[in-house]
């Protein structure tokens, strides 16, 4: 899946390309189009998000993503942005988790001023369809953000933002009589901060934190304590024959940094750590790693 780093710097070159066309003397709109693809590897240390330390499993993937871009300047202060993103992701151990995804995302973004230390703004909206080695997975995927953020030096910028999200699975299994079954099926709430620090013409360091509350899905062997709390209850045979999906609600902090390494003008390497942290009613915690390292090449 696209890092938010690699995300960000796609904007950056695009929205360079319109700064410089926008500094030259026109009194028409004008576009820019980008293109882009990223492979990546990752490292989950809780892929269930089991709650058990016995259920608990990890694996890596391999990470292939590709986006088309449409970007128009209507004027001095505004860009509206048309993307189409690809991704898939292919795990080493646990196949029913591999994925590939098709989707778009389109935002709105504007300078609530002149000049390049001025406040911004943007407010975004995706949409996904999600295909799974475990077809009971496959789903769509919608989502609205909304951001504020200003550059308070030219090495730092700070931002922040909320927004909603759902997933809506394709499929119910219902294997409890009287309990759905739709225990893929998730919807959220988040509100998240972040800062850019550049630490030299070709290092970028990052940092993020974010709190979600909302629906979580967590897989285990059978648990009466998780089936006290459950709101759904499936199957998942991505982590074998034994496991069960249970969908919860929870909180769930996240913490990531990393740093990028700009290699050329339109090329860089991303390394990013991601600790997240949910908890959920009852007591029903658990926690998860993620390491992805990833080469994002754009033209």
């Amino acid at each position: 899946m696209e890092s938010e780093v690699g995300c960000r710097r796609r904007r950056a070159l695009a929205l360079l390309a319109l700064g410089t066309a926008l500094a030259a003397p026109s009194g028409g709109a004008t576009a820019e189009t980008a293109f882009d693809a990223q492979a990546a590897v990752s490292h989950d240390s809780n892929l269930p998000r089991a709650l058990s330390r016995a259920d608990i499993l990890s694996d890596s993937a391999l990470n292939l993503a590709m986006s088309g871009s449409y970007y128009f300047a209507p004027g001095g202060r505004d860009v509206a942005t048309l993307a189409v993103d690809a991704h898939a992701s292919q795990f080493r151990q646990f196949h029913g988790m591999s994925n590939a995804a098709l989707g778009g995302t389109a935002s709105w973004r504007r300078k609530l001023g002149l000049g390049a230390f001025v406040p911004w703004a943007r407010v975004s909206g995706s949409f996904a369809h999600e295909t799974y080695g475990e077809s009971i997975r496959n789903g769509n995927r919608a989502g609205v953000t909304i951001e504020a953020g200003k550059r308070l030096s030219e090495r730092l910028e700070l931002a922040g933002g909320g927004g909603f999200d759902r997933y809506r699975a394709d499929r119910v299994v219902q294997v409890v009589p009287g309990l759905s079954g739709d225990a893929f099926s998730l919807k959220g709430r988040s509100l998240f901060g972040r800062a850019d620090y550049a630490l030299s013409e070709s290092w970028l360091g990052f940092a993020r934190v974010g709190a979600r509350r909302g629906d979580v899905t967590a897989s285990t062997r059978r648990d009466p304590e998780i089936f006290e709390y459950s709101s759904a209850v499936t199957p998942d045979p991505a982590f074998g024959p034994d496991y069960i999906a249970y969908r919860l609600t929870g909180t769930t902090w996240d913490f990531s940094g990393g740093v990028s390494f700009a290699t050329t003008e339109r090329s860089s390497l991303n390394f990013t750590v991601t600790r997240a942290l949910t908890y959920g009613a009852g007591g029903l915690d658990y926690q998860s790693t993620l390491f992805n390292a990833g080469f994002i090449l754009g033209y």
